[in-house]
């Protein structure tokens, strides 16, 4: 807060204790009390006694408004109570913040690069809240951006905050050496780019130990202020410690046309990480409440159940039933013996009935080294299973299973029964009957086996389409490669000098395309960068030529070459 003035006399305050003041500005006092309960030290903002108009009291209702929608953020002042005292006086009773401001501490000492950058992430990620709640500060500036007792930054004064897209020509007034350059065009402004500009300049202050347009032992006015802000480009830091990244983002903050601003204070966050990494720093975490939709409202178990195997299919290959489903177990409640280890029977229930096959003498039995297993040709797999044809599920070692033996087909059964019955008047041709019944075995086998493989070729699933069969005709220009970009281009922005922006085109455009770019010297070549975009910029600082390489990546991860077409320079 600016001490230009004395503070007016503090307001007696109902279950609150006065102490001392802690500095005045253009709307308000500040004070610091104790609150009774609970007990506590706490900052009570204080309207003016002689700006008790309508406007300056709806500014200030506005803004305990505000900042009681952001203040559970941890880098937003809280608030914790709003009232008007008993003359008349509105006031805001929230957190004490007992170390200097940032205003305070950049007048006696520059910040360290890598507290600028932690300082800067941490509000720009309170910036960025405050816009997805639609609110726009507009007062950024290092007298607003307090410290806690743990050593965090607090951002405050949201006095002359507005919503996002609300006409802003008012009496609100701005902090000059802070505001970019459409706030003192007249008419109503973006209040998003401003809030980017404010935050650069800020952090350009700590870097700088003055705002960025204050010349030392040069006329400074407010006249000469707006004149450099509105026309001049950006002076250089000049600090050894100071990268040229991070040269780069500040001039890309305070670029003087809004467009080519960051797009959000997260954008301008990550840039700020980039550098962090690119310095070997521990990076500083970016605080922003999930959008709705991505916290505790969903609830994944809700369709736990969808994933569940709702009932197991039983599919018996002996019967002529097709599969049955819905109530079988999933863990088989019954097991039936076998006398092949293995190989499991079909379930009673699923065989033939017992009184329906009448048990023969042993002599009118097919052998069994002949018996063959038997394919119900009604029933077609969902899927062929080439292990399960080749058992032989009715095999008996035993002849005392033959006569109940389900594995032998009827048809063949009934031919072996009329063979035997002719046969059998004769004893003097058991031999010739044995030799007759083995050859319609072997018979009955091999037609078994073909009519069993012809079935089982023609119940394969069909062949799905393949891929190139649903794709459209290919393109007769697209030879499967990635091109180089085209019209490859640099220019110094008409509006900053210092920055050089690289154009080009794509002469393929797809889906899921992005730009991949980086700065290229005799020296060494900088880190790619993603953009979706046909632009890049540039700091124009460094030493001519400056060179960008840029190369187009497909949604598969294939890329155009890094070949000399994909570079372009400006020499001056």
């Amino acid at each position: 807060m600016s001490s230009k003035r004395p503070p007016a006399p503090p307001p007696p305050i109902p279950g609150f204790k006065y102490i001392s003041p802690l500095g005045s500005g253009g709307f308000s006092d500040v004070y610091l009390y104790e609150q009774d309960r609970p007990r506590r030290k706490v900052a009570v903002k204080v309207l003016l006694s002689d700006l008790k108009t309508e406007g300056a009291r709806r500014r200030f209702e506005s803004e305990a408004n505000l900042m009681a929608q952001l203040s559970s953020h941890p880098y937003i002042v809280t608030i914790f109570e709003a009232e008007i005292t008993e003359n008349g006086h509105s006031y805001l009773a929230m957190e004490y913040c007992s170390r200097p401001s940032l205003d305070v501490r950049y007048r006696r000492q520059r910040f360290s690069v890598d507290e600028v950058l932690a300082v800067g992430i941490q509000v720009a990620s309170a910036v960025e809240t405050a816009h997805r709640a639609g609110i726009v500060h507009r007062d950024i500036k290092p007298a607003n951006i307090l410290v806690t007792d743990y050593n965090r930054p607090a951002l405050t004064d949201f006095g002359i905050s507005g919503t996002i897209g609300a006409d802003t020509e008012d009496d609100a007034g701005m902090s000059i050496p802070w505001s970019p350059p459409e706030q003192f065009r007249g008419g109503a402004v973006d209040g998003v780019p401003v809030d980017i500009w404010a935050l650069g300049a800020t952090l350009y202050t700590l870097l700088a130990g003055r705002s960025p347009f204050v010349l030392p032992g040069q006329d400074n006015s407010q006249r000469e202020l707006i004149s450099r802000i509105t026309n001049s480009s950006l002076p250089r830091l000049g600090r050894a410690d100071v990268p040229e990244s991070l040269e780069l983002v500040l001039a890309t903050a305070m670029a003087k046309s809004p467009e080519s601003r960051y797009s959000s204070a997260h954008a301008f966050a990550l840039a700020l990480q980039r550098i962090q990494t690119e310095l070997n720093l521990s990076v500083t975490p970016f605080e922003v409440l999930e959008e709705p939709g991505q916290g505790d409202d969903h609830h994944p178990d809700d369709n736990f159940e969808e994933t569940r195997v709702r009932s197991i299919a039983a599919i018996d290959p002996d019967a002529s039933g097709t599969a049955t489903t819905g109530s079988a177990p999933t863990f088989p409640a019954r097991t039936f013996p076998s006398t092949v280890p293995g190989v499991t029977q079909a379930p009673p229930q699923a065989a033939v009935p017992p009184q329906t096959i009448q048990p023969k003498p042993l002599a009118q039995q097919a052998p069994p080294q002949f018996q063959a297993p038997v394919r119900d040709l009604n029933q077609v797999p969902d899927e062929p299973d080439v292990a399960e044809s080749t058992v032989l599920r009715g095999w008996q070692g035993s002849p005392a299973h033959d006569g109940i033996d389900a594995t032998v087909s009827r048809s063949s059964a009934a031919a072996g029964a009329s063979t035997t019955e002719e046969d059998d008047a004769s004893p003097a041709g058991h031999s010739k009957r044995n030799l007759w019944l083995a050859a319609t075995g072997a018979a009955v086998l091999v037609v078994a086996v073909v009519v069993g493989v012809v079935l089982g070729s023609s119940a394969q699933p069909k062949v799905a389409p393949t891929e190139s069969a649903s794709k459209p005709p290919a393109d007769p220009l697209d030879s499967g490669s990635v091109p180089d970009v085209e019209a490859l281009a640099a220019a110094r922005d008409t509006k900053d000098p210092n920055i050089i922006v690289f154009s080009w085109k794509n002469p393929q455009p797809k889906e899921g395309d992005t730009y991949k770019w980086r700065t290229k010297s005799a020296k060494a070549d900088g880190a790619y960068e993603t953009t979706r975009t046909e632009k890049a910029f540039v700091s124009g600082f460094g030493e001519p030529p400056i060179c960008v390489q840029v190369i187009i990546v497909r949604s598969d991860g294939s890329a155009s070459p890094e070949g000399p077409d994909s570079i372009a320079c400006l020499d001056g």
